[in-house]
């Protein structure tokens, strides 16, 4: 079983779809109008963006990711939200100005292996938003992991029942990039399984996606440092940057 299915089956209870995230998209939106979740994982955010009443399509690269999403679909609460197995680089494949919010959150961009496959991304994310809209892009924020050279993120701890899930996210800065290493455990009565994974990840810093939106045309893109929208600062623990498209 690979380290992202295994992620797949506790990823739930690992990064919930917190209400102030869920609130800060639905503001962006107009009610009732279309979304495009991408990099969705196992749907959470589109799940609960669905039972407010959004029409929402979740999108992500991993089958197990996927599968767990499809199973939200049937949830009581849910009204239904398209779930497709698709990666952000081929986004060709939707509709153009089909949405009136596009989101891609929960540190995805920066699993792109360099700024032009980052740029081409978020281009084709803009193109897909209707007049008006808005994309919203979160990510670590990788300035501050830099200049403090911070080594771990951290610790998410998670006491269900029968077991205890722990997931650790450490950093190795090298001159290329950073070395993600993602730990999970789950320890049950008599029993304790561990997970480990690594991955190179490209440290986007907030003056890199302002250069992409200068050199393609995009907007300037408005920064906050979370989701209850205050304001960034280089010590912030995430960079939430919002782009809209002229009505």
């Amino acid at each position: 079983m690979s380290f992202y299915e295994t992620l797949s089956r506790y990823y739930d209870e690992i990064f919930p779809a917190a209400p102030a995230q869920v609130d800060f998209v639905a503001k962006q939106t107009v009610p009732g109008g279309r979304i495009l979740d991408v990099a969705a994982g196992t749907g959470n955010l589109a799940a609960a963006l669905s039972e407010r009443g959004y029409s929402v399509t979740a999108i992500d690269v991993d089958p197990s990711m996927v599968d767990q999403m499809k199973k939200k679909q049937e949830s009581p609460g849910a009204t239904g939200f398209e779930t497709l197995l698709l990666d952000m680089r081929g986004l060709d494949n939707l509709p153009a100005e089909g949405y009136e919010t596009v989101v891609c959150v929960g540190n995805s961009l920066v699993h792109l292996n360099d700024l032009t496959e980052i740029a081409d991304a978020v281009i084709g994310m803009f193109d897909r938003l209707k007049p008006g809209g808005a994309l919203i892009l979160q990510n670590v924020n990788y300035d501050r992991i830099l200049r403090d050279h911070v080594k771990e993120l951290p610790v998410i701890e998670r006491k269900l029942a029968d077991q205890t899930i722990t997931f650790r996210r450490l950093y190795e800065l090298e001159e290329d990039g950073i070395l993600f290493h993602g730990r999970l455990s789950v320890k049950g009565a008599a029993s304790e399984e561990e997970y480990e994974n690594r991955v190179r990840l490209l440290p986007m810093q907030s003056d890199e996606l302002l250069q992409i939106a200068e050199q393609y045309g995009l907007p300037v893109p408005e920064f906050y440092g979370n989701y209850q929208g205050e304001a960034y600062t280089a010590g912030s623990t995430a960079l939430v940057a919002v782009l809209r498209k002229r009505g």
